[in-house]
């Protein structure tokens, strides 16, 4: 393969980049399917690239193979060239040889009309001359058979290339002409076995110049970018509803998610079984802002709530891979809110955390072997708390947490479908306020200092999820949630002195109510075969759980 496989086979769906029971399409923000690849001839890829100099004549590449390398691409948002490399394997008893890598040999290529034949005239009576000793097996049985995939206009499907089933060749020495009896084959009759990378980048500005050539690539030996899919989601300082009652109110102040991730992937498939999967994604300038504004007015006795709300959920416009006939990915991002309290008469306050992640971290999911997914880097992340207190008569404990989420639906030809998503709950914060009341100053001893006030202390989590569904063939895998990371962190308490008529000593809480809020179970966003802007929430059961990493100053 060409791409660099040391960054994939660290592990093996997504997330990432989980889901479900229903299924998410592979089709992008219009409904359209997901923007297709074109080929990219193997011949100037590795000339371009200096993978490997194009030969003057090279008579080897009429020789049959066992195996055969195909570029993809196409050109992407911000001047990138998204790749993918397959490579495919020969159904059992075929070989296989590739048209675009022995095309240079020959001055007519012709395969228009469906009469089931195609003539090839060579420059050369040697290259002639080697295809013929080379294929003329075919003529000695009838089930003598090979494979051409042909990568060449008017052979196939524009910016498609086509697969033939080789029965018969014929020669005529005079015009350096083979003729063969050919027969279409379907990609899902052939493509029973290989490998898969996608999410390469190239950076260009170059445009494509005609079939199968990207000159884009020349001189561009760069194969070390990854496709970025954008997460920016929420608009900041927009105030938006998330609950409403005679008791509580909870409002999204300042809520939203910049940044994107890089995203590539490893597909693995043999007789049409799925043997290796694996995404990987890394957060590129990752922020996230959760600031909200809460109304409490209920009795003195404890009572508890909890809420869960999606503020955005769209397909990302062109963010698609299609490998026409192959293999499809499309892509949706999701924002979630969620948020639970326990509490004891009344408050009102503002809170929140802006919070961001390293460039570094990376989530890697193994959609065979999910309890082999991991995240790292996640702990290096940077927090900063805000807090303001206008009332309170008794204690609230509220836990909340920001999520967005990066889903795919992966359709495979002749394998069946995978939904995955990663979920990051960034962040994800708990305070626990506690009116308290002390004689001598509650926030200081100095003069006139006030009796009353609150005490609040904040603790600040980050977790990242994986969550998978999967249909394939006759089987089809439970819907399922990992957590691949889950670190906590807390910080500093905080006085805050303010009038509470009628607090005293004697009924004064000065310590938090015990309950602890439990955050309402994270959910899927899943999109059924209609409309792909059609979000569901189905519940999830987990499976298991990755051991998490722990840093200096965080606990699991």
């Amino acid at each position: 393969m060409y791409f660099f496989r040391k960054t994939l086979s660290l592990a093996a769906a997504l997330s990432l980049f989980p889901f479900l029971g229903l299924s998410l399409p592979a089709e992008n923000a219009t409904g359209n399917p997901a923007p297709a690849l074109k080929p990219i001839n193997v011949l100037d890829f590795e000339a371009a690239t200096g993978i490997q100099r194009r030969a003057a004549e090279d008579f080897s590449h009429l020789d049959l193979k066992t195996q055969a390398e195909l570029i993809y691409g196409r050109p992407g948002n911000d001047g990138q060239l998204l790749l993918a490399n397959m490579t495919l394997y020969a159904p059992d008893g075929l070989q296989i040889v590739l048209m675009e890598r022995f095309e240079p040999l020959t001055s007519a290529v012709d395969c228009n009309g469906d009469d089931g034949n195609m003539s090839l005239t060579f420059k050369s009576k040697d290259a002639f001359q080697h295809a013929v000793d080379t294929w003329n097996f075919i003529n000695q049985a009838p089930e003598k058979k090979f494979l051409l995939i042909a990568n060449h206009d008017g052979c196939g499907p524009n910016d498609e290339r086509q697969p033939y089933l080789i029965t018969k060749v014929e020669e005529d020495e005079a015009t350096l002409t083979t003729h063969l009896t050919a027969e279409k084959a379907p990609w899902s009759e052939i493509a029973g076995s290989y490998d898969l990378d996608f999410g390469k980048a190239i950076p260009t500005n170059k445009p494509v110049q005609r079939r199968g050539l990207f000159n884009i690539l020349a001189g561009n030996k760069d194969t070390s970018k990854s496709v970025s899919f954008p997460l920016n989601v929420g608009t900041p300082g927009v105030t938006t509803a998330i609950v409403s009652t005679s008791v509580f109110s909870l409002n999204c102040l300042d809520c939203y998610v910049t940044g994107s991730f890089q995203v590539t992937g490893h597909l693995s498939i043999k007789n049409y079984h799925l043997q290796d999967f694996t995404l990987s994604g890394a957060p590129q300038d990752f922020a996230a802002k959760l600031e909200l504004g809460t109304t409490i007015a209920a009795p003195y006795s404890p009572d508890s709530l909890s809420y869960n709300k999606t503020l955005f959920s769209a397909p990302i416009p062109d963010a698609g891979i299609s490998v026409p006939g192959i293999f499809s990915l499309g892509a949706i991002v999701s924002y979630d809110i969620g948020v639970s309290t326990t509490f004891r008469g009344s408050a009102s306050m503002n809170f929140g955390l802006t919070a961001s992640l390293p460039n570094t971290a990376l989530a890697i999911a193994d959609i065979q072997n999910p309890t082999q997914s991991s995240a790292t880097g996640f702990d290096g992340g940077s927090f900063d708390r805000s807090f303001n207190l206008t009332a309170l008569s008794a204690s609230v404990t509220v836990a909340a947490f920001s999520q967005p989420k990066l889903s795919f639906g992966v359709d495979i030809t002749g394998v069946g479908h995978l939904d995955v998503a990663l979920a990051l709950k960034l962040p994800l914060v708990e305070a626990t306020v506690a009116a308290a009341y002390n004689e001598s100053g509650l926030c200081s001893t100095n003069p006139g200092a006030s009796k009353t006030g609150a005490k609040v202390t904040t603790d600040v989590a980050v977790e990242v999820d994986l969550l998978l569904d999967a249909k394939l063939g006759s089987d089809t895998t439970p819907s399922a949630s990992f957590v691949l990371f889950k670190a906590k962190k807390d910080l500093s308490s905080n006085c805050f002195p303010i009038p509470i008529p009628g607090l005293t000593s004697s009924n004064s809480t000065n310590t938090a109510i015990t309950a602890t809020p439990t955050l309402p179970t994270t959910v899927i966003g899943v999109v059924t075969s209609v409309p792909v802007t059609n979000i569901g929430v189905p519940t999830v059961t987990p499976v298991t759980s990755v051991v998490p990493v722990k840093a200096r100053g965080w606990s699991a």
